[in-house]
């Protein structure tokens, strides 16, 4: 398989700084540490497997789509906003975008970064072979089902965002049943088939549906006066409650609890490449709250004290939200405090689960500026590199830690 040279490029420039796999010559020969393409990608795990997208983004969103003015927006305000971006720069309406064209440009973008002949699968992230056989193994997955507005003849209906390759059994059980958990078809019923996949990741495909039905609306629908060209008619989100999911608040807890994927994320460079645009869920999932507030109850998010959330969510629902908290040199908070809601903290790998919220929520990281500068010259020490359990750990002045500077167990 012949790629684009945009990715020969990203895969060397990735490789020599051990972005995607490094190479380790223990006991004579060569071993891959393998990639958990479930790794959300915010996590010590998937920072350390892949970055690269970081400068596509600085790149995409220039002028007054850049993040910090985005935030400034709700909305029919920020809609109109990302609207009018996707308006811009997706470029599926032109003729050499077909459905048919699908077939042979998931190489590129749906890539298992430890297998180039392979694509990862959607719902239960199988990596499988990518070769197409008409239909046998994998066939192309409508997220939003033709049945709920969407032909294959329509730039929605081929376009790289929203369809996804799925194993063929697993499209058929889906067919054009509506999303959710209390009725309809959870996708999390299918789940990870993968064995590279590591449960401390907490994997669903609830994130990535939600984000595929968001990103649709803003591309193919309408709120208030804002449309563009692209609009259709059919992807109106907000009508869709009930038939293509189950409610709105579920569709936004998927969103919220299931944060962006390596999966995802690599899709997201690929289908740029390929169409010109991007997903912002994905890249920024705190503005879909932000765009929807006025259907929903929402409840404000403070962060103070040290280090950076990630996502930097600024509003919740009642369902509440996972994020990443990360000090400077990839070390996390020993000492958080949340108010207005219930959670659980993982000091190990910063990841921080809100449910049950029922008032406005404060996040407090306690840590003061003697632990981060101990942790800081702990990470600065002289090191040594052993692989353990296939990743990549550093080891200084006798403490174990991962590439970005977590300290391990």
């Amino acid at each position: 398989m012949l790629f684009p040279n945009w990715e020969y490029s990203l895969f060397y420039t990735m490789h020599k700084h051990l972005s995607i796999v490094a190479i380790l010559f223990l006991w004579g020969g060569a071993v891959w540490a393998q990639i958990d393409m479930q790794a959300p990608v915010m996590s010590d795990a998937g920072l350390e497997a892949y970055n690269t997208y970081k400068l596509r983004q600085k790149n995409y969103y220039t002028g007054n789509c850049v993040y910090d003015s985005l935030v400034l927006l709700d909305g029919e305000a920020l809609f109109a906003r990302l609207n009018t971006l996707m308006g811009a720069t997706n470029k599926i309406a032109q003729s050499s975008y077909s459905y048919g064209a699908l077939r042979t440009r998931y190489f590129a973008v749906d890539r298992d970064l430890n297998n180039a002949s392979n694509i990862i699968t959607f719902y239960d992230g199988a990596s499988i072979d990518g070769t197409w056989d008409s239909g046998k193994t994998w066939n192309r997955e409508h997220v939003w089902p033709q049945s709920q507005g969407v032909s294959s003849s329509f730039c929605m209906g081929y376009d790289m965002h929203s369809v996804r390759p799925a194993r063929t059994e697993v499209n058929s059980g889906h067919g054009s049943t509506c999303y959710g958990e209390n009725y309809g078809w959870d996708p999390d019923d299918v789940g990870i088939s993968n064995p590279n996949y590591n449960s401390i990741h907490n994997a669903s495909y609830h994130g990535d549906v939600a984000r595929i039905l968001l990103y649709n609306y803003i591309n193919y629908g309408k709120m208030g006066s804002a449309s563009s060209d692209l609009y259709n008619g059919a992807a109106q989100l907000p009508n869709k409650a009930g038939s293509l999911y189950e409610s709105l608040s579920m569709l936004i807890a998927w969103h919220l609890n299931d944060v962006p994927s390596l999966t995802e994320m690599t899709r997201n460079d690929g289908a740029q490449s390929y169409q010109g645009n991007r997903n912002p869920f994905i890249d920024f999932p705190d503005l879909a709250l932000r765009i929807l507030r006025g259907s929903l109850t929402t409840y404000s998010v403070t962060y103070s004290g040290a280090g950076t959330m990630n996502p930097a969510y600024t509003l919740v629902t009642s369902a509440g939200a996972v994020c990443y908290l990360r000090m400077s040199k990839g070390v996390h908070p020993s000492q958080v405090e949340v108010t207005g809601a219930q959670y659980t903290y993982d000091t190990s790998t910063g990841r921080l689960a809100l449910t049950n919220v029922n008032q406005a929520v404060t996040i407090t990281v306690k840590d003061t500026p003697t632990d981060l500068s101990d942790a800081a010259a702990d990470v600065n020490s002289p090191s040594t590199k052993q692989l353990r359990n296939g990743h990549i750990v550093i080891i200084r002045n006798g403490q174990t830690y991962s590439l970005t500077g977590q300290r391990l167990q």
